[in-house]
């Protein structure tokens, strides 16, 4: 299965940690940078739909970039 690595962050937490108000508690200052994850999927398509779940849109995560490194 081919394997991706994405980098994700939190538009949310970036906003509050450059502006140097405290976070709310739910939130993680680590979404502040860009964190990497590899993920395997079957297509890109996939991929897509199961960042979507887990990291929600409406939470204000961002997708920064996806790259398949390797078959």
């Amino acid at each position: 299965m081919p394997l991706y690595e994405v980098g994700i962050y939190n538009k949310i937490v970036r906003n509050f940690v450059r502006s140097g108000e405290d976070l709310p508690e739910h939130l993680d200052a680590k979404f502040e940078s860009t964190l990497y994850y590899a993920r395997e999927s079957r297509n890109r398509e996939i991929l897509d739909v199961k960042l979507k779940r887990e990291f929600k849109p409406i939470d204000g995560y961002v997708v920064e970039c996806v790259e398949k490194i390797s078959d």
